[in-house]
């Protein structure tokens, strides 16, 4: 779970959920409602269970480390 493949730069939300839930088997989906209310899922299981605070903080930190040091190719 190290390696980042893709960011998709795509403008409609309904094709990058699309893609994401034919390929991601654990997920946080993170964003903004039309009205600006922040919204957060997630889904999927880690070793047979739902994933806990810790796990959801843990890949959010991940991707925060990614992003910052640039390992994202689109």
């Amino acid at each position: 779970m190290t390696n980042i493949i893709n960011i998709f730069p795509a403008n409609s939300f309904a094709h990058v959920a699309k893609t994401a839930g034919e390929e991601i088997e654990i997920g946080l989906i993170i964003g903004y409602s039309a009205e600006g209310e922040m919204l957060v899922y997630g889904g999927g299981l880690l070793e047979g269970k739902q994933p806990v605070c810790k796990d959801w903080l843990w890949l959010v930190e991940s991707f925060k480390t990614k992003m910052i040091n640039g390992d994202y190719h689109n």
